[in-house]
């Protein structure tokens, strides 16, 4: 800082009050304490600050103290000599009052600080907020300074004798809480105040569970099995809008191996039904998505469309517009049709049918929206429209029609009845034949 002498007075409450802003911000010393400064703003803001070199530091360091007059010239005074010990022993106070705030922090604050900070989709926030409250309710209160690697071993066993896939997503949730608080509290010199992240504790010691990914999906009985079952509760429950809108985002999800929320929250203006396709602008891995709409798609989104009246594809009558949780509709659906099926299992079903109907790795990872790795160059230069992927989309849409025993769009009446009949049992033909031997002799 520049000497200017005629910047220089002690500083009195009357002198402060008859100082004037200027276009640019303005610094005062005081004459006698050398460090302690008041700046005026350009809006008339006066703050008393403290502006000194530690020792051992390259660079002064600036404490603000408090403005003028709700900080009296005296207080201000005060504070000064307090934050001018602190420097002259050596000590930074701006990362004093960053281990302050450390150690005033609990973990429920350094949480909800945490998701305000990032652009987390309400899924995933019900995730988060599920695991805090269930697993650690007794945490909310407890200081992040003082949960130890002791106390992490000591919850991940617990959580893992109800669950381990659970116990190590408790412990994800905690590892990026305690990431980002050792990115917020930083020294002056870039240091981490927090040293640590005691969940590592779990990684040094090889305690993660590991949960071996799922490897559930449909076979190709239990894909009929569902068309058959969803197709009762259609024709069963006409009034019951909630059921129907179910059986319809199920068998959706089963034609685009799509996601659960990125289907429930599709709403009616990003649906093209004239060029057949639909978007989807927001995604796990924030890329957005143009798929195109499949004959047997447009027969849904049609039947959809004569029962909606608001935003949303599958609408609901509730706050939000749309069907929010289907489990329950879900659960009646796997036990009319005796299956056990989640909506990833049909995502599952969807991929491993793509692969068998050799759709290419490129076109598989953009219709269920992955990424290709970093190191990947060809997938990269590799783009697709919706358009250019209908094709593939249309194979996997047919494999799946005819496990349904249902006919291809276009195909001819003999080739329609040859797949429904091979989706037959021996019972089923026989009572087939039946019927049509009946019809014949009556006519």
């Amino acid at each position: 800082m520049p000497d200017n002498s005629e910047n220089k007075f002690s500083f009195t409450k009357t002198k402060i009050r008859a100082l004037k802003p200027e276009k640019k911000r303005k610094t005062y010393r005081h004459e006698d304490l050398k460090g302690f400064i008041l700046e005026v703003s350009p809006s008339g803001t006066k703050t008393f600050r403290v502006y000194k070199r530690v020792k051992g530091q390259s660079s002064p360091v600036k404490i603000t103290l408090g403005t003028f007059p709700d900080l009296t010239v005296d207080k201000a005074k005060e504070r000064a000599l307090e934050v001018l010990a602190m420097i002259a022993q050596g000590i930074n106070p701006n990362d004093q009052r960053a281990i302050e705030a450390i150690s005033n922090t609990t973990l429920m604050e350094a949480y909800l600080s945490y998701k305000k900070s990032k652009d987390l989709e309400d899924v995933t926030i019900r995730g988060y907020d599920q695991c805090i409250n269930t697993y650690i309710p007794d945490w909310h209160d407890k200081l992040i300074s003082q949960i130890s690697e002791e106390d992490i071993k000591t919850q991940h066993i617990l959580v893992s004798e109800r669950s381990e896939a659970q116990a190590d997503y408790c412990m994800r949730v905690l590892r990026a809480v305690y990431n980002y608080a050792m990115h917020e509290f930083k020294a002056s010199d870039g240091s981490y105040l927090i040293k640590e992240n005691p969940v590592d504790i779990l990684k040094h010691q090889r305690r993660w569970n590991n949960v071996p990914r799922k490897q559930s999906r449909l076979t190709k009985s239990e894909i009929l099995k569902l068309y058959k079952t969803l197709s009762k509760l259609r024709a069963d429950n006409t009034t019951d809008e909630f059921m129907l809108a179910v059986c319809d985002f199920v068998e959706f999800g089963l034609f685009t191996g799509l996601r659960k929320n990125n289907l429930l929250e599709l709403e009616w203006s990003r649906v093209n039904l004239e060029d057949n396709f639909f978007y989807i602008s927001k995604t796990k891995n924030g890329d957005p998505l143009e798929l195109p709409i499949s004959d047997h798609l447009m027969v849904i989104l049609q039947r959809r469309r004569k029962v909606t009246d608001n935003n949303y594809v599958f609408q609901a009558d509730n706050e939000h517009g749309y069907v929010r949780e289907p489990r329950k509709c879900i659960d009646k659906i796997c036990e009319l049709a005796g299956l056990d099926f989640n909506m990833h299992d049909l995502r599952r079903t969807f991929t491993s049918i793509a692969e068998l109907q050799k759709v290419g790795p490129y076109a598989l990872k953009r219709l269920l929206n992955h990424r290709t790795a970093r190191n990947d160059v060809t997938g990269g230069y590799t783009v697709f429209t919706a358009e250019e992927l209908r094709v593939p989309s249309e194979e996997v849409q047919n494999a799946i029609l005819l496990s349904m025993g249902l006919p291809l769009y276009g195909q001819s009446i003999d080739v329609r009845l040859q797949n429904l009949v091979s989706t037959l049992s021996k019972t089923e033909k026989k009572k087939a034949l039946d019927i049509l031997v009946d019809e014949f002799c009556k006519e």
